[in-house]
């Protein structure tokens, strides 16, 4: 446990925190990150602690990691149900990630309008004099620490529906980064490149077809939700720069890969950020096939990782012919779980 007495939102300790809460983590891994920041890790503990498989098809980057565990609580029927969860942790002070229902959130574009659950904020205080509940989010105003101040009413109750709890589960992982790359090199050189594949055969799929005003949502999530934050916590699980600016000193094959993740996921930032740009155009559907011209420069960068992890030893391993299918699954998962509107619908 570190002296402070919540967890916050630290631009100058998180991993990659430069421009936006979108660069390199999403705001999922922005609350447990900041967890895991209050439990006691220093950056490479935590970006090790995040880190997995690298894998595209397969891996959850809600859930699925090497060092820590989210559990999760729905009651996507009566968020209310889950209120007394929530106060009990924040009272034992344990913080609590929220993805509310923005149908309930006062003020929001969504409000009383659809059922969406694309954001999450880490509940961190709750002050049962005044009901008044403090929660971080990625959204807020920098200069008041990121902070939000949730009165609890009746009605904000309702937005409880979809809550998680972040656990350590291991030590922190302070292996020689060339021991931590080799013991993962084969794997995930094979899960890498069948994700690649089946990653361009979607992309290529939604193109053809078309976005449409869920598609185009689901894909930002997965996106930015998934393909982003994996290549940029891998390739600083590898190795975090010195705190002081110095030179980052890794052997030339290691340091190839570690360049090659971290470009292939600034190609992912810039098509989600530009599909959530879209999303705010007058005619959307207009917008989507220009924005979708951004998957080649993605598909590239991911192409020029596998010869990185290849060029290292990594072995590619058998093909996947199944991939394409779970992955398509995994996007149609988070269409209905995310975003359920008619794609008639005007957003």
């Amino acid at each position: 446990m570190t002296g402070a007495s919540a967890p916050r939102f630290d631009q100058a300790g998180a991993l990659g925190w430069r421009d936006r809460a979108l660069d390199g983590l999403n705001c999922v891994l922005r609350c447990v990150e900041a967890v895991l920041r209050y439990r006691g890790l220093d950056p490479l503990a935590v970006a090790r602690a995040l880190n997995g498989p690298l894998d595209p098809v397969g891996r959850d980057l809600a859930k699925d990691f090497d060092g820590c565990r989210v559990d999760y609580r729905t009651a996507f029927d009566d968020g209310t149900r889950n209120v007394p969860f929530v106060l009990e942790r924040l009272g034992a002070g344990e913080p609590v990630m929220v993805l509310p229902d923005r149908f309930h959130l006062p003020g929001d574009v969504y409000e009383g309008r659809y059922h969406f659950h694309d954001h999450a904020v880490l509940a961190s205080r709750w002050s049962p004099d005044d009901g008044v509940m403090t929660v971080l989010d990625t959204d807020a105003d920098p200069d008041d620490g990121f902070r939000r101040h949730w009165t609890l009413t009746p009605g904000l109750r309702a937005l409880f529906t979809w809550v998680g709890t972040v656990t350590v589960t291991d030590a922190p992982d302070t292996s020689d980064p060339e021991e931590y790359f080799a013991a993962r090199l084969d794997r995930d050189t094979a899960l890498l490149s069948v994700g690649a594949r089946a990653l361009g055969e979607l992309l290529d799929e939604l193109t053809e077809a078309g976005l449409g005003l869920r598609t185009a949502r689901a894909l930002h999530v997965l996106v930015l939700g998934d393909i982003q934050p994996q290549l940029f916590v891998y390739g600083n699980a590898l190795a975090v720069p010195p705190a002081d600016g110095g030179t980052l000193t890794l052997p030339p094959q290691m340091a190839a890969v570690r360049t090659a993740a971290l470009g292939a996921r600034v190609c992912a930032k810039r098509l989600g950020i530009a599909l959530i740009a879209a999303h705010e155009q007058a005619d959307p559907l207009a917008a989507y096939p220009r924005v979708m011209e951004l998957a080649r420069p993605l598909r590239a960068a991911l192409d020029r990782l596998r010869e990185a992890l290849v060029a290292a030893g990594g072995r590619e391993g058998p093909a996947d012919p199944d991939a394409t299918a779970r992955l398509r699954k995994r996007f149609a998962h988070i269409e209905t779980t995310c975003f359920p509107l008619p794609e008639d619908a005007t957003a």
